[in-house]
């Protein structure tokens, strides 16, 4: 006689579920989550592209000296660091806190590449850059056109649009890698953003009307593109080599740090 075999208990269908590897849609969600998560965070969300607005129309506001390309560029520039600051200010908080408060950790259990958490993080920060972009554009070649034109001067950006929409897409996107690099690097919340916005204010000090540090500037390409840096294809590539190696470093840093 042939014993009778035990049934096989099926497993619950939350244990399947943890099971599964979480798609990368699920991971992008988590992140986005994670940067309104507090009413604080929501709100420095809220307030981010609105202090960009007004931060855009300080800045571009124009003036009858503005006579020059470089004079017109100048503001510009400063905007591109300035104005964005409080949205690359949620993208450090975001990443940095995640080491910070130990919030990497649920994310890693639902799936263990590093990698993945990290595009997933790249790409919010992408998203952000889009926005800071969208809006920089927007008001330079809109509002800061109408400004000059009110006041009789002539809009000398218009003549190499191109590159000056290149420029400040290169440009606003340097700032947001800038500020994601820092928050990789660094894991501790309020370090990180001490360390982006005083790498905002030195160079916002050293750059504007001047161009005392364009071999670290990670800003430096856009303004040679815009045709208004001082230095040659060297300081180009130092600035390059530098942030880039600096992101590489904090990719390798995110991918290899204890989540515990």
């Amino acid at each position: 006689m042939i014993p009778a075999q035990a049934p096989v208990a099926q497993q619950p269908s939350w244990q399947l579920a943890a099971q599964r590897r979480a798609s990368f849609g699920t991971l992008l969600a988590v992140e986005v989550r994670k940067m309104t998560a507090t009413v604080a965070d929501k709100i420095l969300v809220i307030a981010g592209p609105l202090v960009l607005l007004m931060a855009d129309l300080l800045f571009l506001s124009g003036s009858s000296q503005t006579l020059t390309t470089e004079d017109q560029l100048t503001p510009v520039f400063a905007s591109i660091r300035i104005a964005p600051v409080l949205m690359n200010v949620v993208l450090v908080k975001l990443i940095a806190a995640e080491w910070h408060y130990r919030s990497a950790q649920p994310t890693l259990l639902a799936q263990p590449s590093r990698l993945r958490y990290v595009l997933a993080q790249a790409t919010v920060a992408a998203a952000t850059w889009l926005v800071i972009f969208g809006l920089q554009a927007l008001l330079v070649f809109g509002h800061f056109r109408h400004r000059l034109d009110t006041l009789g001067v002539d809009f000398l950006l218009a003549y190499r649009p191109g590159a000056m929409v290149a420029a400040v897409a290169l440009g606003t996107f340097a700032v947001t890698l800038a500020a994601v690099t820092i928050g990789w690097l660094i894991p501790n919340t309020a370090g990180a953003i001490t360390a982006y916005l005083l790498v905002l204010l030195v160079f916002l000090f050293l750059q504007t009307g001047n161009d005392l540090a364009g071999w670290l500037d990670p800003v430096e390409a856009a303004r040679q593109l815009s045709s208004i840096a001082e230095h040659g294809p060297l300081a180009l590539a130092t600035s390059l080599l530098l942030w880039l190696g600096l992101a590489g470093s904090g990719i390798r840093q995110a991918g290899t740090r204890e989540a515990a």
